[in-house]
């Protein structure tokens, strides 16, 4: 059985579309978009016909940069930088999911990532670190050499649930301001281009 982090972001929203996980789990682990994350998930795993999951876990005390109201962790390599959340999220998920019959879990990391927690070095590490306990559960990343405009075309991501993803670092509603909702911003238009008026 495979499980998916969900964000609600266009990442894993392309990824759920794509590849039908079993499950979909999305953690509130203090971040300060968590409501809004959860509620892009929800709302696109029920568009989609997938299982919808949340983890609670505030672990807000151990947080930094933007994500976290707080100022950025030396090293950081963006504002948002959380240090660890991959290894945080991934091992959160697979403490719930894998007593379940989870033995899979998706992240989607991709080939323009900033953090090394998204990059292949650090997934193949993780993938083998859990591969090695009990329930032997892979993590994999099948999106990592892909761009997030590649992988919205290679997955068919359907326009009409744009609206429905959500990619904010900073509230519950899109700020338009932060990284992430510039990155968004940017992809769907560079992916999704609108016809020019007066184009039949």
């Amino acid at each position: 059985m495979r499980a998916l982090l969900f964000s609600g972001g266009l990442d894993s929203s392309a990824l759920a579309w794509w590849l039908r996980p079993e499950i979909c789990v999305t953690i509130d682990y203090g971040q300060r978009a968590a409501r809004g994350e959860i509620a892009a998930s929800s709302a696109l795993c029920s568009q989609i016909g997938l299982e919808h999951r949340t983890i609670h876990a505030n672990l807000s005390s151990l947080g930094s940069g933007s994500m976290a109201a707080k100022v950025a962790a030396e090293g950081a390599s963006a504002e948002e930088f959380w240090p660890y959340r991959n290894q945080m999220l991934v091992t959160l998920a697979a403490m719930k999911l894998m007593p379940m019959g989870v033995r899979e879990i998706i992240l989607g990391s991709v080939s323009t990532d900033q953090h090394a927690d998204g990059k292949a070095p650090f997934l193949k590490s993780l993938d083998r670190t859990l591969s090695l306990q009990e329930g032997h559960v892979r993590v994999t990343a099948p999106a990592r050499r892909m761009s997030t405009r590649t992988l919205l075309r290679t997955s068919g991501f359907p326009y009409g649930l744009i609206g429905l993803t959500f990619s904010c670092h900073v509230h519950e509603y899109a700020c338009g301001q932060c990284n992430g909702c510039l990155k968004h911003r940017e992809c769907v238009e560079m992916t999704y281009p609108r016809p020019k008026r007066g184009a039949a």
